[in-house]
């Protein structure tokens, strides 16, 4: 346990070094936010006059492929950006969005399936909520569950989009296969990154609510400190986060790595079955 929690820092540390290095990295998730503030803004204020239910599916789908649409563009462009910098290239902004537009194709095409998919997830969340009893309970578990497996098997979709320039539907089957050869390294490097900025927006929503409780006059003061941590906090982990996938995903398909290298080896030893030791030979009794 000790030595997973060590490989895990070891990995956040290095991936930190990485964005410390090329800090270029750190302006994809903030055009992504800034879209994305730009996108819900838009689609909020007309919100309000639609009354006919199959209208406000339509509307929400096409939120939903929008924001899809701006995330997994700007993560193409990360990714990319991340892959220059790991093979020690100059890091451009622009050739990197650039890159990212010659994907348009696929990225359109992930944004399809990836909207529709978390559409669905969404809807069947909501009924979930509106149940009572252990029923609902157990619907809610198990849609969430649905959600995290998604979530799992999807996770090297965008750099095979990035760097093999597959359509959607062949990229999800190989991002399966590379998932099921690197469950345990993307499980610890996803506990390092997860586990440090959930331990920070913690402490910012720790902080507004002593503030609310202790001085809420203060709060004019403390709401606008929180929020600035949590969009700091959000493109970090944004940028760190491009940072794991493009270099497990080359290690998952080229069997190298240069970030982590070690990390990575050790993580892979660990997961791996033991081989059987041969019984101890008994030396038989002199009589």
């Amino acid at each position: 346990m000790f030595e997973s929690i060590s490989r895990s820092i070891e990995i956040l540390k290095k991936s930190f070094g990485v964005l410390m290095s090329e800090k270029k990295l750190m302006v994809f998730p903030l055009l992504s936010g800034l879209a994305l503030i730009a996108i819900f803004i838009a689609f909020l204020l007309p919100a309000y006059a639609l009354n006919s239910d199959v209208v406000m599916i339509g509307a929400l789908f096409a939120f939903y492929l929008v924001a899809y649409f701006v995330v997994i563009f700007f993560n193409s462009a990360r990714v990319y950006a991340v892959g220059e910098k790991i093979d020690n290239k100059e890091v451009s902004i622009g050739g990197s969005i650039s890159f990212a537009l010659s994907r348009i194709v696929s990225i359109v095409g992930w944004s399809i399936v990836a909207a529709t998919v978390g559409l669905i997830l969404s809807m069947l969340r909501s009924q979930a909520s509106k149940g009572r009893g252990i029923g609902a309970i157990v619907a809610s578990l198990a849609i969430s569950v649905i959600g995290m497996a998604w979530s799992f098997a999807t996770f090297f979709v965008v750099p095979i989009i990035v760097f093999e320039g597959q359509g959607p539907f062949s990229a999800i089957r190989k991002s399966i296969d590379l998932v099921k050869k690197s469950w345990g390294e993307q499980a610890i490097g996803g506990l390092a990154i997860g586990g440090f900025f959930f331990i920070l927006y913690a402490l910012g929503i720790g902080l507004a609510l002593l503030t609310a409780f202790v001085l809420p006059d203060a709060l004019i003061v403390v709401i606008p400190v929180v929020i600035a941590l949590f969009a700091v906090v959000f493109i970090l982990q944004t940028a760190l986060e491009g940072v794991f996938i493009t270099e497990l995903y080359r290690y998952s398909t080229t069997g190298q790595a240069v970030v982590f290298k070690d990390e990575i080896e050790a993580i892979k030893n660990s997961f791996q079955p033991k081989a059987p030791q041969a019984p101890l030979q008994q030396t038989p009794p002199p009589f």
